[in-house]
């Protein structure tokens, strides 16, 4: 990540603390596509047909206007976001918005030729990765994958590190009740065999799919879970913080919805809760530059001010919202980012 973008967070976060009551976000999501090649029981995503997506253009408008508002990050996700054709056009759009570009994929549609452009690109690729063992790996994700999925990231880590490019791989675990046992046996895969440069934890999200309440990890295994990963991460660049792991279930901190932008697969601006899916305006007919200050969306915003029932463990954690400065620079400075950029460092080595 460019200083700029360091300044840039730093200017949010400023601005949000003392500024107006209107907010900038800092991390922006579009569902770049609601198809998905993977077929996950916990998620009922990959049951959609092809709706109305926007095209090229209209996602490059609503990029320009993620900038606008001021975000910092743009995560493109899916669905399976590799399906789109225009996937790096419009990532490098975003990267000439001053947006740092992010995608999280299966990784199942590699190929060596993407390298380059992953590295042109994105300043951050997360792979979905939930365990060690194949036949886990399809009854999660419902395709016999895993051992092509762990050979498409040897290539694609030792592509960047071949061009010394700075992109950040991380894998993405969502924890159920399948791969709880396994967090540590996983943890090792994912840095001493697999060299990826960070990790990050979800909960399942109960509500995913029809069948997900039959994926939920017991109490027992969550508290086995985040005593694996506390024994590790002092060990490894693991994104979740600290405070999320101690609280996790009995969070004591208020969700700072303005923090995230989220818009769905058909160009509607979404309620800011990425577990809840309620689309509010369309972005293909209106602005997002013009509505993010309108009254509809500070009252939608506002009313999610005071939630505590969030598990999510990705960039949005409602850890991160804290104004404790001493608390961000000691768990995110130098817990996650410093830790990261020397890994990538002795990668490219």
């Amino acid at each position: 990540m460019k200083k700029s973008h360091g300044l840039k967070f730093i200017k949010n976060y400023a601005y949000n603390h003392i500024g107006p009551s209107v907010k900038r976000p800092t991390f922006a999501y579009i569902t770049i596509t609601s198809l998905c090649n993977s077929r996950c029981n916990y998620c009922g995503m990959w049951e959609n047909k092809k709706e109305n997506e926007p095209n090229t253009e209209e996602w490059k408008r609503i990029i320009t206007d993620i900038s606008k508002i001021g975000a910092v990050t743009l995560t493109f996700s899916g669905g399976e976001p590799f399906l789109r054709s225009d996937l790096f056009e419009l990532a490098s759009h975003a990267k000439t918005q001053g947006l740092v570009p992010m995608v999280v994929t299966n990784l199942s549609l590699f190929h060596k030729d993407h390298v380059e452009k992953i590295a042109e690109n994105f300043d951050f690729i997360g792979i979905s990765l939930d365990t060690i063992h194949p036949e886990i790996y399809t009854e999660i994700r419902g395709k016999d994958w895993l051992e092509q999925i762990k050979k498409n990231i040897h290539v694609l880590m030792d592509g960047l590190s071949a061009l010394k490019a700075e992109t950040e791989v991380s894998a993405v675990v969502t924890v159920s009740n399948r791969n709880a046992d396994e967090i540590h046996e996983l943890i090792h895969m994912v840095f001493d065999e697999l060299n990826m440069d960070t990790i990050t934890f979800n909960l399942l999200d109960p509500n995913g799919g029809p069948k997900a309440k039959e994926f939920i990890p017991t109490q027992e295994q969550i508290q086995y879970f985040k005593q694996v990963v506390m024994d590790h991460k002092s060990l490894y660049p693991i994104s979740n913080s600290t405070r999320y792991f101690n609280q996790l279930g009995h969070f004591d901190y208020a969700c700072n919805p303005w923090k995230c932008v989220q818009i769905d697969h058909r160009g509607f601006l979404m309620t800011p809760c990425l577990f809840l899916h309620d689309h509010q305006i369309n972005l293909r007919e209106q602005r997002l530059s013009d509505v993010w200050k309108s009254k509809h969306v500070q009252k939608m915003y506002s009313q999610y001010n005071k939630c505590k029932t969030c598990n999510l463990g990705c960039i949005a954690e409602s850890a991160w919202s804290t104004s404790d400065i001493n608390y961000l620079i000691n768990e995110g400075l130098r817990g996650m980012i410093l830790p990261t950029i020397k890994r990538i460092k002795v990668r490219n080595e």
